[in-house]
């Protein structure tokens, strides 16, 4: 064997021991439709949070993956929720959250709830969400906050913000600095900016993401998980 050729395979063994940590890192496996919407809730009692609040409590303590439009805040402005709920399952669940605030509504896609109004739905964030996205990547150890930020100033989401006069408002505070856990390894292609989010709340430890325009003239987005 030549020294040529002892260098070649050298090289390709390092390539391949950086690449393998990566490549077989376990990815969260998405609900399967029915398995889903039958899982068991135990009893709840909430008081006065709104309807995202709400939702939180799906992520915090079932993992279940939501996605959630939020209206403008001076449009649909917040409205306290009240629930006191025996067991049930996350179908019902959100039929009754629904029935206190029916201004939205809600729909099982791809293995994650999707929560918009269902009017004065907001035409900037609905457009944002049908934009595509050429490329994303992230690695174990990134931050919350670094991840929404790097997402709403990706080339094809900020263009489409300019034209709106919008601008993206990230919030760091101590949730935002949460980070994603080591070994996650994160690489996706060509696909919508809603696809991305769904597939980061599937494949990674954060289970939400919600959008909201908000300010005096709505002239702010912000992106949370």
């Amino acid at each position: 064997m030549t020294q040529k050729h002892r260098a070649m395979i050298s090289t390709y063994a390092i390539g391949l021991a950086l690449f393998l940590p990566f490549s077989f890192v376990p990815q969260a496996i998405a609900f399967n439709k029915p398995d889903l919407l039958t899982r068991r809730i135990k009893p709840t009692v909430i008081k006065g949070e709104s309807i995202d609040q709400v939702l939180d409590l799906l992520t915090a303590e079932y993992r279940i993956p939501i996605g959630i439009e939020l209206g403008d805040s001076k449009v649909t402005p917040r409205r306290e929720i009240d629930l006191d709920l025996p067991e049930t399952n996350l179908k019902d669940f959100l039929e009754s959250v629904i029935a206190k605030d029916p201004r939205y509504t809600w729909k099982l896609e791809g293995g994650v709830i999707h929560l918009w109004p269902i009017k004065d739905r907001d035409t900037v964030i609905a457009s944002l969400l049908d934009v595509k996205i050429s490329h994303f990547a992230m690695l174990g150890g990134t931050s919350r906050y670094r991840i929404c930020n790097d997402i709403m100033n990706l080339p094809e989401i900020r263009s489409r913000l300019v034209l709106a006069d919008v601008d993206p408002m990230i919030f760091l505070n101590f949730g935002s600095m949460n980070k994603l856990e080591q070994g996650t390894f994160f690489d996706e292609s060509n696909l919508t900016l809603r696809e991305l989010l769904d597939r980061i709340i599937i494949k990674t430890d954060i289970k939400r993401w919600v959008l909201v325009r908000w300010g005096e003239n709505g002239e702010f987005i912000t992106l949370r998980t």
